[in-house]
Protein backbone atom coordinates (compact mmCIF):
# COMPACT_ATOMS: atom_id res chain seq x y z
CA UNK A 1 0.00 0.00 0.00
CA UNK A 2 1.14 3.56 -0.50
CA UNK A 3 1.40 6.99 2.24
CA UNK A 4 0.10 10.19 1.67
CA UNK A 5 0.96 12.98 3.44
CA UNK A 6 -0.53 15.75 4.87
CA UNK A 7 -2.81 15.90 8.26
CA UNK A 8 -6.49 16.16 7.77
CA UNK A 9 -8.22 17.52 11.10
CA UNK A 10 -12.26 16.35 11.17
CA UNK A 11 -14.40 18.99 10.94
CA UNK A 12 -16.49 19.28 12.87
CA UNK A 13 -51.07 20.18 36.83
CA UNK A 14 -53.23 18.98 33.73
CA UNK A 15 -54.32 21.07 30.82
CA UNK A 16 -55.07 24.41 31.44
CA UNK A 17 -58.40 25.43 31.82
CA UNK A 18 -58.47 29.04 29.92
CA UNK A 19 -56.92 29.53 26.72
CA UNK A 20 -57.00 26.17 25.58
CA UNK A 21 -58.52 25.22 22.35
CA UNK A 22 -62.26 23.00 22.46
CA UNK A 23 -61.31 20.88 19.48
CA UNK A 24 -57.92 19.26 20.44
CA UNK A 25 -56.77 16.85 17.21
CA UNK A 26 -57.59 13.01 17.27
CA UNK A 27 -54.39 11.97 19.14
CA UNK A 28 -52.47 8.55 17.62
CA UNK A 29 -51.55 6.76 20.53
CA UNK A 30 -49.55 4.20 20.80
CA UNK A 31 -50.14 1.30 23.42
CA UNK A 32 -47.72 1.32 26.77
CA UNK A 33 -45.48 -1.56 26.35
CA UNK A 34 -45.79 -1.57 21.91
CA UNK A 35 -43.46 -0.19 19.60
CA UNK A 36 -44.49 1.12 16.57
CA UNK A 37 -44.13 -1.08 13.86
CA UNK A 38 -40.99 0.53 11.83
CA UNK A 39 -41.63 0.94 7.74
CA UNK A 40 -40.65 -1.90 5.82
CA UNK A 41 -38.31 -1.17 2.87
CA UNK A 42 -38.62 -4.20 0.22
CA UNK A 43 -35.83 -6.10 -1.30
CA UNK A 44 -32.56 -7.53 -0.01
CA UNK A 45 -32.07 -4.29 2.48
CA UNK A 46 -34.73 -5.33 4.13
CA UNK A 47 -32.99 -8.98 5.43
CA UNK A 48 -32.38 -9.13 8.79
CA UNK A 49 -29.00 -7.91 9.94
CA UNK A 50 -29.01 -4.56 7.25
CA UNK A 51 -29.11 -1.75 9.87
CA UNK A 52 -31.93 1.44 8.69
CA UNK A 53 -28.56 3.96 10.21
CA UNK A 54 -25.63 3.93 9.39
CA UNK A 55 -23.23 6.32 11.33
CA UNK A 56 -20.31 8.21 9.53
CA UNK A 57 -16.93 7.94 11.03
CA UNK A 58 -14.04 10.32 10.06
CA UNK A 59 -10.65 10.56 11.57
CA UNK A 60 -6.45 10.63 11.27
CA UNK A 61 -6.16 6.46 11.91
CA UNK A 62 -7.69 3.78 12.29
CA UNK A 63 -7.92 3.36 16.35
CA UNK A 64 -9.10 7.18 15.55
CA UNK A 65 -12.43 5.57 14.08
CA UNK A 66 -12.63 2.76 16.46
CA UNK A 67 -13.21 4.98 19.45
CA UNK A 68 -16.09 6.89 17.46
CA UNK A 69 -17.80 3.07 16.85
CA UNK A 70 -17.76 3.01 20.35
CA UNK A 71 -19.70 5.72 20.65
CA UNK A 72 -22.69 4.05 19.36
CA UNK A 73 -21.87 0.41 20.59
CA UNK A 74 -24.77 -1.54 21.72
CA UNK A 75 -26.93 0.27 18.65
CA UNK A 76 -28.28 -1.51 16.16
CA UNK A 77 -26.50 0.76 13.45
CA UNK A 78 -24.12 0.16 11.11
CA UNK A 79 -20.97 2.26 10.06
CA UNK A 80 -19.45 4.33 7.48
CA UNK A 81 -15.82 4.65 7.58
CA UNK A 82 -14.57 8.15 5.85
CA UNK A 83 -11.27 6.79 4.66
CA UNK A 84 -10.34 9.74 2.78
CA UNK A 85 -9.79 11.59 6.52
CA UNK A 86 -7.04 9.40 7.32
CA UNK A 87 -3.45 10.53 6.63
CA UNK A 88 -2.03 7.49 6.60
CA UNK A 89 -3.08 3.98 4.35
CA UNK A 90 -0.01 1.82 5.40
CA UNK A 91 -1.07 -1.65 6.68
CA UNK A 92 -4.63 -0.26 5.67
CA UNK A 93 -6.55 -4.01 4.91
CA UNK A 94 -4.73 -5.57 8.27
CA UNK A 95 -6.21 -2.79 10.55
CA UNK A 96 -8.97 -2.13 9.42
CA UNK A 97 -9.79 -6.26 9.58
CA UNK A 98 -8.64 -6.24 13.20
CA UNK A 99 -10.70 -3.29 14.00
CA UNK A 100 -14.27 -5.00 12.31
CA UNK A 101 -13.53 -8.28 13.98
CA UNK A 102 -13.13 -6.24 17.68
CA UNK A 103 -16.72 -4.02 16.95
CA UNK A 104 -17.80 -7.96 16.24
CA UNK A 105 -17.72 -7.58 12.16
CA UNK A 106 -21.01 -5.18 11.82
CA UNK A 107 -22.71 -4.10 8.61
CA UNK A 108 -19.82 -1.27 7.39
CA UNK A 109 -19.74 0.84 4.19
CA UNK A 110 -16.18 1.65 3.02
CA UNK A 111 -15.60 5.44 1.80
CA UNK A 112 -12.95 6.97 -0.36
CA UNK A 113 -13.90 10.11 -1.49
CA UNK A 114 -12.08 12.46 -3.38
CA UNK A 115 -11.54 16.17 -3.05
CA UNK A 116 -13.43 16.81 -6.62
CA UNK A 117 -15.89 15.11 -5.24
CA UNK A 118 -16.30 17.26 -2.00
CA UNK A 119 -14.45 14.59 0.26
CA UNK A 120 -10.54 14.78 1.19
CA UNK A 121 -8.57 12.31 -0.99
CA UNK A 122 -6.57 13.90 -3.25
CA UNK A 123 -5.57 10.57 -4.90
CA UNK A 124 -6.23 9.61 -8.59
CA UNK A 125 -9.48 7.24 -9.21
CA UNK A 126 -6.77 3.91 -9.62
CA UNK A 127 -5.68 4.87 -5.67
CA UNK A 128 -9.10 5.18 -4.59
CA UNK A 129 -10.17 1.94 -5.90
CA UNK A 130 -6.75 0.42 -4.48
CA UNK A 131 -8.19 1.57 -0.97
CA UNK A 132 -11.85 0.69 -1.43
CA UNK A 133 -10.63 -2.94 -2.56
CA UNK A 134 -8.35 -3.18 0.63
CA UNK A 135 -11.35 -2.05 2.82
CA UNK A 136 -13.37 -5.25 1.26
CA UNK A 137 -10.80 -7.61 1.79
CA UNK A 138 -10.89 -6.82 5.29
CA UNK A 139 -14.55 -6.80 5.77
CA UNK A 140 -16.48 -3.97 4.66
CA UNK A 141 -19.72 -5.39 3.13
CA UNK A 142 -20.23 -1.66 1.37
CA UNK A 143 -18.58 0.20 -1.06
CA UNK A 144 -19.33 3.70 -1.80
CA UNK A 145 -18.04 5.42 -5.53
CA UNK A 146 -19.17 8.48 -6.13
CA UNK A 147 -20.24 9.28 -9.83
CA UNK A 148 -17.73 11.78 -10.62
CA UNK A 149 -14.92 8.45 -9.96
CA UNK A 150 -17.53 6.32 -12.17
CA UNK A 151 -17.56 8.75 -14.64
CA UNK A 152 -13.62 9.20 -14.98
CA UNK A 153 -13.00 5.38 -14.68
CA UNK A 154 -16.19 4.15 -16.73
CA UNK A 155 -19.38 1.91 -15.49
CA UNK A 156 -16.97 -1.12 -15.37
CA UNK A 157 -15.07 -0.22 -12.75
CA UNK A 158 -17.62 -1.07 -10.36
CA UNK A 159 -17.33 -4.19 -10.59
CA UNK A 160 -13.81 -4.65 -9.30
CA UNK A 161 -15.52 -4.07 -5.84
CA UNK A 162 -16.73 -7.64 -5.30
CA UNK A 163 -18.41 -9.09 -2.93
CA UNK A 164 -19.31 -5.55 -1.95
CA UNK A 165 -22.39 -4.05 -2.18
CA UNK A 166 -21.73 -0.67 -4.11
CA UNK A 167 -23.65 2.71 -3.49
CA UNK A 168 -23.11 5.18 -6.51
CA UNK A 169 -23.08 8.48 -5.01
CA UNK A 170 -23.82 12.28 -5.89
CA UNK A 171 -23.39 14.74 -3.57
CA UNK A 172 -23.90 18.67 -4.45
CA UNK A 173 -23.03 21.02 -1.52
CA UNK A 174 -24.45 24.36 -3.26
CA UNK A 175 -28.29 23.49 -3.91
CA UNK A 176 -30.53 20.97 -4.81
CA UNK A 177 -31.18 21.23 -8.92
CA UNK A 178 -33.76 18.82 -10.42
CA UNK A 179 -33.04 15.47 -8.76
CA UNK A 180 -34.96 13.07 -11.38
CA UNK A 181 -32.53 12.80 -14.24
CA UNK A 182 -29.57 12.20 -11.95
CA UNK A 183 -31.64 9.65 -10.40
CA UNK A 184 -32.52 8.36 -13.66
CA UNK A 185 -28.71 8.36 -14.88
CA UNK A 186 -27.16 6.92 -12.21
CA UNK A 187 -30.15 3.90 -12.05
CA UNK A 188 -28.61 2.53 -15.11
CA UNK A 189 -25.42 1.71 -13.46
CA UNK A 190 -24.83 -1.96 -11.78
CA UNK A 191 -24.99 -0.89 -8.07
CA UNK A 192 -27.14 -2.13 -5.61
CA UNK A 193 -27.71 1.40 -3.84
CA UNK A 194 -27.93 5.02 -5.46
CA UNK A 195 -27.31 7.90 -3.18
CA UNK A 196 -27.99 11.42 -3.91
CA UNK A 197 -27.39 14.13 -1.34
CA UNK A 198 -28.12 17.75 -2.40
CA UNK A 199 -27.76 21.31 -0.14
CA UNK A 200 -31.04 22.93 1.21
CA UNK A 201 -31.47 26.15 0.51
CA UNK A 202 -34.43 26.22 1.90
CA UNK A 203 -37.38 23.63 3.50
CA UNK A 204 -39.12 23.14 0.47
CA UNK A 205 -35.84 21.14 -0.86
CA UNK A 206 -36.84 18.86 1.22
CA UNK A 207 -40.12 18.30 -0.20
CA UNK A 208 -37.82 17.57 -3.54
CA UNK A 209 -36.96 14.42 -1.92
CA UNK A 210 -39.09 13.49 -0.72
CA UNK A 211 -41.14 13.32 -4.18
CA UNK A 212 -37.93 11.29 -5.22
CA UNK A 213 -38.22 9.09 -2.55
CA UNK A 214 -41.48 8.23 -2.68
CA UNK A 215 -41.59 8.29 -6.41
CA UNK A 216 -38.79 5.47 -6.99
CA UNK A 217 -39.52 3.45 -3.48
CA UNK A 218 -39.82 0.53 -5.49
CA UNK A 219 -37.55 0.72 -8.19
CA UNK A 220 -34.49 -0.79 -8.44
CA UNK A 221 -31.56 0.20 -7.58
CA UNK A 222 -32.56 1.15 -3.68
CA UNK A 223 -32.33 4.56 -3.95
CA UNK A 224 -31.25 6.78 -0.52
CA UNK A 225 -31.87 10.69 -0.47
CA UNK A 226 -30.77 13.66 1.77
CA UNK A 227 -30.56 17.11 2.33
CA UNK A 228 -27.59 18.44 3.59
CA UNK A 229 -27.42 22.01 5.53
CA UNK A 230 -29.71 22.96 8.62
CA UNK A 231 -32.99 23.40 6.61
CA UNK A 232 -32.56 20.03 5.42
CA UNK A 233 -32.61 18.51 8.74
CA UNK A 234 -36.24 17.06 8.19
CA UNK A 235 -35.24 14.73 5.48
CA UNK A 236 -32.83 13.18 7.22
CA UNK A 237 -35.44 12.63 10.32
CA UNK A 238 -37.82 11.53 7.90
CA UNK A 239 -36.01 9.59 5.26
CA UNK A 240 -36.86 6.18 6.68
CA UNK A 241 -40.58 7.51 6.62
CA UNK A 242 -40.79 8.64 3.09
CA UNK A 243 -38.78 4.90 1.99
CA UNK A 244 -35.04 5.58 2.34
CA UNK A 245 -33.35 1.81 2.83
CA UNK A 246 -31.32 3.79 5.71
CA UNK A 247 -30.39 7.22 6.37
CA UNK A 248 -26.77 8.68 7.95
CA UNK A 249 -26.00 9.96 11.17
CA UNK A 250 -23.03 10.99 13.59
CA UNK A 251 -21.10 9.70 16.42
CA UNK A 252 -22.39 12.79 18.24
CA UNK A 253 -22.69 16.74 18.65
CA UNK A 254 -18.76 17.42 17.31
CA UNK A 255 -18.37 14.15 14.70
CA UNK A 256 -20.89 15.43 11.83
CA UNK A 257 -19.20 14.53 8.87
CA UNK A 258 -21.60 16.46 6.40
CA UNK A 259 -23.58 19.65 6.73
CA UNK A 260 -26.52 18.48 8.86
CA UNK A 261 -25.76 15.31 10.42
CA UNK A 262 -27.40 14.58 13.50
CA UNK A 263 -25.95 12.64 16.57
CA UNK A 264 -27.05 9.21 16.58
CA UNK A 265 -28.70 9.26 19.70
CA UNK A 266 -30.92 11.64 19.28
CA UNK A 267 -31.94 9.82 15.60
CA UNK A 268 -32.69 6.55 17.49
CA UNK A 269 -33.96 7.89 20.97
CA UNK A 270 -35.45 11.42 20.75
CA UNK A 271 -36.72 11.53 17.30
CA UNK A 272 -37.11 7.55 17.13
CA UNK A 273 -36.59 7.70 13.29
CA UNK A 274 -36.84 4.31 12.78
CA UNK A 275 -40.76 4.38 14.68
CA UNK A 276 -42.08 6.85 12.18
CA UNK A 277 -44.68 5.76 10.30
CA UNK A 278 -47.56 7.15 7.96
CA UNK A 279 -49.60 7.67 11.11
CA UNK A 280 -47.02 9.55 12.89
CA UNK A 281 -48.27 13.52 13.27
CA UNK A 282 -46.15 16.42 12.35
CA UNK A 283 -44.88 19.32 14.39
CA UNK A 284 -42.37 21.39 14.77
CA UNK A 285 -40.24 24.91 15.44
CA UNK A 286 -39.67 27.63 12.95
CA UNK A 287 -36.83 30.09 12.97
CA UNK A 288 -33.91 31.47 11.65
CA UNK A 289 -31.46 29.26 14.28
CA UNK A 290 -34.23 25.97 14.62
CA UNK A 291 -31.40 23.98 13.85
CA UNK A 292 -29.99 24.19 17.02
CA UNK A 293 -33.20 25.01 19.33
CA UNK A 294 -33.89 22.36 22.13
CA UNK A 295 -37.44 22.40 21.89
CA UNK A 296 -37.19 19.32 19.36
CA UNK A 297 -35.64 17.31 22.46
CA UNK A 298 -38.18 18.61 24.82
CA UNK A 299 -41.47 18.30 22.71
CA UNK A 300 -39.71 14.86 21.40
CA UNK A 301 -39.60 13.45 25.06
CA UNK A 302 -43.53 14.60 26.10
CA UNK A 303 -44.96 13.05 22.83
CA UNK A 304 -43.12 9.73 24.12
CA UNK A 305 -44.38 9.86 27.77
CA UNK A 306 -47.84 10.33 26.71
CA UNK A 307 -48.06 7.78 24.25
CA UNK A 308 -48.73 10.17 21.39
CA UNK A 309 -47.26 9.14 17.89
CA UNK A 310 -45.64 12.24 16.73
CA UNK A 311 -42.86 13.99 15.78
CA UNK A 312 -41.51 17.15 16.39
CA UNK A 313 -39.12 18.52 14.20
CA UNK A 314 -36.74 21.35 13.91
CA UNK A 315 -36.96 23.95 10.77
CA UNK A 316 -34.94 26.38 9.87
CA UNK A 317 -35.47 29.20 7.02
CA UNK A 318 -34.61 32.91 6.09
CA UNK A 319 -38.08 32.98 4.70
CA UNK A 320 -41.61 32.43 7.01
CA UNK A 321 -43.60 31.53 3.42
CA UNK A 322 -40.96 29.04 2.45
CA UNK A 323 -42.04 27.50 6.20
CA UNK A 324 -45.89 27.76 5.35
CA UNK A 325 -45.45 26.17 2.07
CA UNK A 326 -43.76 23.05 3.23
CA UNK A 327 -45.89 22.48 6.88
CA UNK A 328 -49.36 22.53 4.51
CA UNK A 329 -47.52 19.79 2.09
CA UNK A 330 -46.09 18.07 4.85
CA UNK A 331 -49.69 18.31 6.69
CA UNK A 332 -48.20 19.45 10.19
CA UNK A 333 -50.76 19.92 13.19
CA UNK A 334 -49.00 22.04 15.05
CA UNK A 335 -45.43 24.18 15.75
CA UNK A 336 -43.75 26.53 17.90
CA UNK A 337 -42.40 30.06 16.64
CA UNK A 338 -39.48 31.56 17.48
CA UNK A 339 -37.19 34.41 16.46
CA UNK A 340 -38.20 36.00 14.10
CA UNK A 341 -41.24 35.22 13.06
CA UNK A 342 -43.00 35.36 15.99
CA UNK A 343 -44.59 39.04 14.16
CA UNK A 344 -44.45 37.57 10.91
CA UNK A 345 -46.90 34.79 11.19
CA UNK A 346 -49.72 36.55 12.71
CA UNK A 347 -50.73 37.82 9.22
CA UNK A 348 -51.28 34.08 8.05
CA UNK A 349 -53.19 32.66 10.82
CA UNK A 350 -57.44 32.06 10.84
CA UNK A 351 -57.45 33.08 14.36
CA UNK A 352 -55.60 34.25 17.05
CA UNK A 353 -55.86 34.39 21.11
CA UNK A 354 -57.06 37.62 22.36
CA UNK A 355 -53.83 38.21 24.47
CA UNK A 356 -51.62 37.28 21.10
CA UNK A 357 -53.69 39.76 19.43
CA UNK A 358 -52.34 42.63 22.11
CA UNK A 359 -49.09 41.34 21.84
CA UNK A 360 -48.74 41.37 18.19
CA UNK A 361 -46.67 38.35 18.34
CA UNK A 362 -47.50 33.97 18.42
CA UNK A 363 -45.13 32.04 19.26
CA UNK A 364 -47.90 28.38 18.97
CA UNK A 365 -49.57 27.45 16.12
CA UNK A 366 -52.33 24.83 16.21
CA UNK A 367 -53.94 23.52 12.75
CA UNK A 368 -57.24 22.51 13.80
CA UNK A 369 -59.58 21.45 11.02
CA UNK A 370 -58.12 22.73 8.12
CA UNK A 371 -57.67 26.23 10.47
CA UNK A 372 -54.54 28.00 11.72
CA UNK A 373 -54.81 29.22 15.31
CA UNK A 374 -51.79 30.84 17.33
CA UNK A 375 -51.46 31.49 20.84
CA UNK A 376 -48.61 33.41 22.74
CA UNK A 377 -47.69 30.85 25.32
CA UNK A 378 -44.34 32.79 26.38
CA UNK A 379 -46.62 35.71 28.48
CA UNK A 380 -47.72 32.99 30.54
CA UNK A 381 -44.47 31.85 31.11
CA UNK A 382 -43.00 35.39 32.01
CA UNK A 383 -45.33 36.02 34.68
CA UNK A 384 -45.17 32.20 35.99
CA UNK A 385 -41.33 32.20 36.78
CA UNK A 386 -40.97 35.39 38.24
CA UNK A 387 -43.68 35.53 40.24
CA UNK A 388 -42.35 32.95 42.39
CA UNK A 389 -39.23 35.25 43.07
CA UNK A 390 -41.22 38.25 43.63
CA UNK A 391 -44.57 40.03 44.01
CA UNK A 392 -45.47 41.55 40.31
CA UNK A 393 -47.61 44.09 41.23
CA UNK A 394 -45.97 47.74 41.72
CA UNK A 395 -41.95 46.05 40.87
CA UNK A 396 -39.81 48.04 39.04
CA UNK A 397 -38.91 45.49 35.97
CA UNK A 398 -36.14 46.27 33.35
CA UNK A 399 -36.96 44.89 29.96
CA UNK A 400 -33.83 44.18 27.38
CA UNK A 401 -34.93 44.36 23.59
CA UNK A 402 -37.94 44.92 22.04
CA UNK A 403 -38.77 41.93 19.71
CA UNK A 404 -41.05 39.19 20.01
CA UNK A 405 -40.20 37.63 23.54
CA UNK A 406 -39.81 41.08 24.83
CA UNK A 407 -43.14 42.39 23.83
CA UNK A 408 -45.07 39.35 25.61
CA UNK A 409 -42.90 39.67 28.85
CA UNK A 410 -44.02 43.85 28.22
CA UNK A 411 -47.57 43.03 27.65
CA UNK A 412 -47.69 40.12 30.59
CA UNK A 413 -46.06 42.28 33.28
CA UNK A 414 -48.06 45.16 32.75
CA UNK A 415 -51.13 43.32 32.86
CA UNK A 416 -50.06 41.92 36.25
CA UNK A 417 -49.25 45.74 37.82
CA UNK A 418 -45.49 46.07 37.47
CA UNK A 419 -43.64 49.44 36.54
CA UNK A 420 -42.01 48.83 33.41
CA UNK A 421 -38.66 50.02 31.56
CA UNK A 422 -37.41 49.36 27.73
CA UNK A 423 -34.61 49.28 26.19
CA UNK A 424 -32.85 48.52 23.05
CA UNK A 425 -29.86 49.06 20.94
CA UNK A 426 -32.61 50.26 18.22
CA UNK A 427 -34.25 53.17 20.31
CA UNK A 428 -37.10 53.33 18.06
CA UNK A 429 -39.03 50.03 18.55
CA UNK A 430 -38.44 50.18 21.98
CA UNK A 431 -40.19 53.44 22.30
CA UNK A 432 -42.77 52.06 20.38
CA UNK A 433 -43.37 49.17 22.46
CA UNK A 434 -43.22 51.81 26.12
CA UNK A 435 -45.86 53.50 24.27
CA UNK A 436 -48.00 50.71 23.91
CA UNK A 437 -48.04 49.33 27.23
CA UNK A 438 -47.70 52.73 29.03
CA UNK A 439 -43.90 51.85 29.97
CA UNK A 440 -40.87 54.34 29.90
CA UNK A 441 -38.25 53.65 27.37
CA UNK A 442 -34.82 54.22 28.36
CA UNK A 443 -32.08 54.81 26.16
CA UNK A 444 -29.91 51.40 26.15
CA UNK A 445 -26.31 53.90 27.43
CA UNK A 446 -28.74 54.73 30.44
CA UNK A 447 -30.22 51.18 30.95
CA UNK A 448 -27.28 50.66 33.78
CA UNK A 449 -27.85 53.42 36.13
CA UNK A 450 -31.41 52.96 37.18
CA UNK A 451 -32.79 51.01 40.29
CA UNK A 452 -35.32 48.44 39.44
CA UNK A 453 -36.41 44.97 41.28
CA UNK A 454 -35.80 42.90 38.16
CA UNK A 455 -34.38 43.04 34.65
CA UNK A 456 -35.21 40.84 32.04
CA UNK A 457 -32.95 39.93 28.89
CA UNK A 458 -34.65 39.34 25.79
CA UNK A 459 -32.19 39.56 23.34
CA UNK A 460 -30.31 36.87 21.76
CA UNK A 461 -26.93 38.45 23.48
CA UNK A 462 -25.09 35.74 25.42
CA UNK A 463 -26.50 33.00 22.99
CA UNK A 464 -23.87 30.34 21.83
CA UNK A 465 -21.87 30.70 20.23
CA UNK A 466 -20.81 34.14 21.27
CA UNK A 467 -21.51 33.10 25.05
CA UNK A 468 -19.48 35.29 26.08
CA UNK A 469 -21.57 38.77 25.54
CA UNK A 470 -23.37 40.14 28.48
CA UNK A 471 -26.06 42.51 27.03
CA UNK A 472 -25.75 45.07 29.64
CA UNK A 473 -23.13 45.72 32.71
CA UNK A 474 -24.48 45.06 36.22
CA UNK A 475 -21.84 46.26 38.08
CA UNK A 476 -24.17 49.41 37.13
CA UNK A 477 -27.32 48.24 37.77
CA UNK A 478 -29.18 48.26 41.05
CA UNK A 479 -31.31 44.92 41.03
CA UNK A 480 -32.33 41.77 42.95
CA UNK A 481 -33.29 39.40 40.35
CA UNK A 482 -31.92 38.81 36.52
CA UNK A 483 -33.99 36.76 34.25
CA UNK A 484 -32.33 35.36 31.63
CA UNK A 485 -34.63 34.35 28.73
CA UNK A 486 -31.04 32.96 26.95
CA UNK A 487 -31.33 29.07 27.49
CA UNK A 488 -27.93 28.14 25.97
CA UNK A 489 -25.78 27.87 27.14
CA UNK A 490 -28.04 26.74 30.78
CA UNK A 491 -25.81 29.26 32.59
CA UNK A 492 -24.61 32.51 30.71
CA UNK A 493 -22.17 35.05 31.43
CA UNK A 494 -24.79 37.02 32.52
CA UNK A 495 -26.47 34.96 34.98
CA UNK A 496 -22.87 34.04 35.94
CA UNK A 497 -22.08 37.42 36.73
CA UNK A 498 -25.75 37.59 38.48
CA UNK A 499 -25.11 34.94 40.51
CA UNK A 500 -21.44 35.93 41.79
CA UNK A 501 -22.79 39.61 43.19
CA UNK A 502 -25.69 37.24 45.63
CA UNK A 503 -28.44 37.91 42.83
CA UNK A 504 -31.35 35.83 42.33
CA UNK A 505 -31.11 34.45 38.98
CA UNK A 506 -33.91 32.90 36.77
CA UNK A 507 -32.72 31.08 33.53
CA UNK A 508 -33.86 30.45 30.35
CA UNK A 509 -34.32 26.89 30.90
CA UNK A 510 -37.52 27.28 33.74
CA UNK A 511 -38.99 29.81 30.95
CA UNK A 512 -38.50 27.70 28.05
CA UNK A 513 -40.14 24.55 29.89
CA UNK A 514 -43.24 26.87 30.94
CA UNK A 515 -43.82 28.15 27.52
CA UNK A 516 -42.94 24.59 26.20
CA UNK A 517 -45.60 22.76 28.58
CA UNK A 518 -48.35 25.12 27.71
CA UNK A 519 -47.95 24.19 23.81
CA UNK A 520 -48.24 20.35 24.29
CA UNK A 521 -51.37 21.34 25.83
CA UNK A 522 -52.72 23.21 23.59
CA UNK A 523 -51.67 20.39 21.09
CA UNK A 524 -52.92 17.61 23.00
CA UNK A 525 -55.59 18.55 25.40
CA UNK A 526 -52.88 15.98 28.25
CA UNK A 527 -50.99 17.66 30.77
CA UNK A 528 -47.30 18.11 30.00
CA UNK A 529 -44.84 16.42 31.75
CA UNK A 530 -42.60 18.88 33.00
CA UNK A 531 -40.17 17.29 35.00
CA UNK A 532 -39.21 14.89 32.05
CA UNK A 533 -39.10 17.87 29.32
CA UNK A 534 -36.93 19.83 32.07
CA UNK A 535 -34.81 16.82 32.10
CA UNK A 536 -34.39 16.29 28.47
CA UNK A 537 -33.15 19.33 27.77
CA UNK A 538 -30.59 18.77 30.72
CA UNK A 539 -29.23 15.51 29.17
CA UNK A 540 -29.25 17.23 25.83
CA UNK A 541 -27.16 20.24 26.89
CA UNK A 542 -25.01 17.77 29.11
CA UNK A 543 -24.63 15.55 25.60
CA UNK A 544 -23.83 18.89 24.03
CA UNK A 545 -21.30 20.18 26.11
CA UNK A 546 -19.22 16.90 26.28
CA UNK A 547 -19.58 16.28 22.93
Amino acid sequence: MFVLGGSRPVPSSGPLAKGLPQNVPNLIFIEPGKELAPPSPEGDLSKPGTPNIFVSLAGPTVAALEDLAGRASGMPVGYELRLDYLQKFTDLESRLHEMLLRLHSPQVIATCRRVEAGGQFHGDVGQQVAILQAAVRAGCQWVDLEIESVDAAGAEILKRFSPAKVISSYHNYRKTPPLGAIYRRMARLPVEVVKIASYARNLQDNLKVARLVQNHARGSPKLVSLALGPSGLPSRLLALRWGCPFTYASAGNNFAVAPGQIPVEQMRSSYRVDRLDRRTQLYGVVGSHAAISLSPVMQNAAFQAKHVNAAYLPCQTDRIKDFLAFARRLNFQGFSVTMPYKRAIVDVLDWLDPLATRIGACNTVAIQKGKWMGWNTDAAAVVEVLSKRLRLAGSRILILGAGGAARAAAYALRAEGAELFITARREAPAQRLAKTVAAQAVPWSGANGIEVDAVVNATPVGMAPHAEATPIDLARLRVRVVFDMVYYPLETRFLSEARGRGLTTISGLEMLVAQGARQFEIWTGLAAPRALMEQAIRQALDHTSCG
